[in-house]
């Protein structure tokens, strides 16, 4: 099953179930929710990457990767009065750091076929990074809760598109006698085939649901993630890119970057329908 296909059976299952109106908070079984999620990547800065560059009026300066943000949106219904099911739509900023030294390295093919390998003291701010997820999700009461109120626990798979909105970043060589135009590096900054990575998204969470109102809920929690990326094979390595960061490096670079965002915290309202 392709994945608009899995979309349009999720969306029909939520009108099917929406008909009746005999459960949930105050009889109201169809529930809107909107959030916003953040993430500190402690584990990514410990771990993944050394300190990046980011760009300002000065240039470049070094700084940590602080946080991710993220905005939600679902819509759910309720199956009982213990379960319910959804279908979320996020998406997720974050930045990668390229660079593990202040150094550009590529290998390429000069016009008679001699491989010759560049090196270039520079350094390279971090690439943005927006991540959309659609994903299914149930939501599960617990402690005697009653969807969508009060305590619940949710797992949910979701399908990711991985895109770079801004190829365009900020460089700076560090060795002016190296004799290198700054332009003609970042025509070949990354590979022109690293332009949108795919991959899954499953999370498992708890919530609090506080009633506000008969009709709208404060809520509020974290979810641990696990991400897993597609078509590492389909990128071209290093050495078979005239790209100073080729596609093989900037997938390995995102996928780390995923795997160490483990956990995540949001705080939004839901509205019942």
């Amino acid at each position: 099953m392709t994945i608009k296909k899995a979309l349009v059976f999720c969306c029909l299952l939520l009108a099917s179930f929406s008909r009746a109106q005999e459960i949930g908070y105050y009889g109201k079984r169809v529930f809107l929710e909107i959030d916003g999620q953040g993430q500190i990547p402690l584990l990514q800065n410990i771990f993944g990457e050394r300190k990046g560059y980011v760009s300002g009026k000065a240039g470049l300066h070094s700084s940590y990767n602080l946080l991710d943000i993220a905005y939600r949106a679902s819509l759910n219904v309720a199956l009982t009065e213990s379960v319910g099911f959804g279908l979320e739509f996020s998406q997720r900023f974050y930045q990668v750091n390229l660079q593990s030294v202040d150094e550009l390295t590529r290998n390429f093919k000069d016009t008679s076929g001699a491989m010759v390998a560049q090196y270039l003291d520079g350094k390279v701010a971090y690439l943005p990074i927006r991540e959309t997820v659609f994903m299914p999700r149930v939501t599960v009461a617990l402690n005697d809760s009653r969807i969508p109120c009060g305590f619940a626990s949710e797992i949910g798979i979701g399908y990711s598109l991985i895109q770079l909105p801004n190829r365009d970043l900020a460089i700076e060589l560090t060795n002016p006698d190296q004799n290198v135009l700054l332009s003609s590096v970042k025509e070949r900054l990354l590979d022109s085939r690293a332009e949108e990575l795919r991959g899954m998204t499953f999370m498992f969470g708890f919530r609090m649901n506080y009633p506000i109102t008969k009709r709208v809920l404060f809520h509020i929690g974290f979810r641990y993630q696990y991400a897993f990326q597609f078509g590492k094979k389909k990128f071209r390595r290093m050495d078979e890119s005239e790209y100073w960061f080729s596609g093989r490096e900037v997938w390995s670079k995102v996928n780390l970057r995923r795997q160490l965002g483990i956990f995540s915290f949001g705080t939004g309202l839901t509205f019942t329908l």
